[in-house]
């Protein structure tokens, strides 16, 4: 303690030395601030303040019904020890290495600049998916030929048409040499769009195991944070016929876009088996109701490297669905739909592969609402691709 540079004089000044030093004080007090000072002086040496004896305390602090007091062991306490926190350190890790716990957890982060296309692969391959969650995007840049089913009687002069050979998963299209458009060949007239699109992960091992053949590949489910730039028709015209598997969206719009994404995915696109509507009976009335007529009436198994989201995957339910062929293997919502709602992050109408009835497929409207439209009609298009 410093030495004072000064005498105590006042009787003021020597209670308040007195308190400071921890000396005592006899003499009464003579005023009301000599009372307040010698109260003061008290309170601060135990006449009813604190104390620096914790084991003159009363009511001491307790943790799971033991009394702070003396030597007591995590054990005593029923505290985690150090071997306990290992141990559920190591459950934590076991829960956290695969697609369930990760189906769980939204995260949102963008991981363009974190990770490179096959750093993320290998995490999805290894079915730990390791820093991968529920929401986290990552932006392309994808250039794709989109070619558009031509029906008319005649070429028009001065346009490049196409014509396609092989199956959904392996077509190409070559300008047809053809002076009129043949029977049983496919046209379709050419747009080249480069477009910047945002990847988000949707669910991880969605379909394992499922398949007439077990898929047994570990993935992620990607689909657009929006939707592609382009609208496109489900058909030429508002005919549901053939169901979504024979619709010009599957076979001819979506492999489009299949070989760009082949392309910014490092051929890490997956194909996979699914069950998707092959047949439409015009006269049964629809499961949507209102009146509607045409019901999705037959199923196959077929192999898809892109397909649209059925309202189950969407919604978690049927709405519009004029069957129960339009659910097949695509049973189950999507994981990140628990979390953010359909219109997120960007409100326009989107196609929905199901069935609604013989003129009209599923979609999901600007608001967010479930609706339907004409498959003529052009909406916009937010695919399900399966990376792994």
């Amino acid at each position: 303690m410093r030495e004072r540079p000064f005498e105590l004089q006042s009787r003021d000044e020597k209670i308040l030395a007195s308190i400071i030093d921890g000396t005592s004080y006899t003499e009464e007090a003579q005023s009301r601030i000599e009372y307040l000072l010698l109260e003061l002086k008290d309170a601060i040496e135990g006449g009813s303040g604190g104390t620096t004896d914790y084991s003159a305390l009363s009511n001491k602090p307790k943790i799971n019904g033991e009394t702070l007091e003396g030597n007591k062991t995590a054990d005593t306490l029923g505290l985690a020890t150090a071997d306990n926190v290992t141990t559920l350190a190591d459950k934590l890790t076991n829960i956290d290495n695969g697609g369930l716990s990760h189906n769980s957890i939204y995260r949102g982060k963008d991981l363009t600049e974190v990770y490179t296309i096959d750093e993320m692969y290998g995490m999805i391959h290894s079915g730990n998916f390791d820093d991968l969650y529920l929401g986290d995007y990552f932006k392309k840049s994808i250039t794709t030929d989109i070619y558009t089913h031509f029906t008319g009687a005649e070429f028009e002069s001065g346009t490049v048409y196409y014509e396609a050979s092989g199956d959904i998963n392996n077509r190409t299209w070559t300008p047809t040499e053809d002076a009129t458009p043949q029977e049983g060949k496919i046209y379709a007239t050419k747009l080249t769009k480069t477009e910047n699109v945002t990847l988000m992960f949707a669910a991880f091992d969605y379909y394992y195991n499922m398949g007439d053949t077990a898929l047994t590949t570990h993935h992620a489910v990607l689909i657009p944070k929006t939707f592609f730039a382009t609208t496109t028709k489900m058909n030429p015209t508002n005919t549901t016929a053939g169901g979504y598997y024979n619709s010009d969206m599957h076979q001819i719009t979506l492999p489009c876009y299949a070989k760009s994404l082949k392309t910014a995915l490092g051929n890490h696109l997956l194909a996979h088996k699914t069950w998707l509507t092959t047949t439409v009976n015009t006269s049964t009335p629809s499961m949507a109701g209102a009146g509607m007529t045409g019901a999705s009436s037959a199923s196959a198994w077929g192999t898809t490297e892109l397909q649209l989201m059925n309202e189950v995957q969407l919604y978690g339910t049927m709405v519009w669905s004029s069957s129960a062929y339009e659910v097949g293997v695509d049973n189950e919502k999507l994981p990140v739909f628990n979390f953010i709602n359909p219109v997120q992050y960007g409100r326009t109408f989107v196609w929905l592969r199901s069935v609604v009835s013989s003129t009209n497929f599923a979609g999901c409207f600007n608001s967010g609402a479930a609706s339907s439209g004409g498959a003529s009609s052009a909406y916009y298009v937010r695919p399900l691709i399966l990376f792994g």
